[in-house]
């Protein structure tokens, strides 16, 4: 997988994002793009040139830690280990920017995907949008 990290959000993490957050699993259109979009860092991974995967991250600055969100990969490419790939590719960005810890707002039926990755859940499970999450973290250093 070719990864591309921007500064900006670009139109592919918008289309991947819209596909699998809003199409496949029923979240608010409206909800998807928010806030955070301008002061986050996005990753898209491609194969073959077409957008495949996306995630993004910024410093959270209530956790006090680099908050990874918005992981998706498009249906037809699942089971190919890209998940893992686009989270470690957040991870090694938040490194290079000197971050030691990264978090994740993972809706609960993937939590096991996460703990894989090494993250640990904490807190109490809340719900967005009517989904099951749990905050998960890991120390990348």
């Amino acid at each position: 997988m070719e990864i591309k990290i921007y500064d900006k959000l670009p139109v592919y993490a918008v289309e991947i994002r819209m596909q699998v957050f809003v199409k496949e699993q029923g979240f608010s259109k409206d909800l998807e793009l928010d806030e955070n979009e301008a002061k986050a860092t996005h990753i898209v991974g491609f194969i073959d040139g077409h957008m495949a995967a996306t995630s993004r991250f910024f410093f959270d600055e209530n956790r006090g830690a680099y908050l990874i969100s918005r992981i998706a990969v498009m249906k037809e490419q699942r089971g190919k280990g890209l998940g893992s790939k686009i989270v470690k590719a957040a991870e090694d960005e938040i490194i290079k920017l000197g971050g030691k810890t990264a978090v994740i707002h993972a809706q609960l039926r993937v939590k096991e995907f996460y703990e894989s990755l090494g993250y640990k859940a904490y807190g109490e499970i809340d719900l967005e949008e009517g989904v099951e999450h749990i905050m998960m973290k890991k120390e990348l250093i």
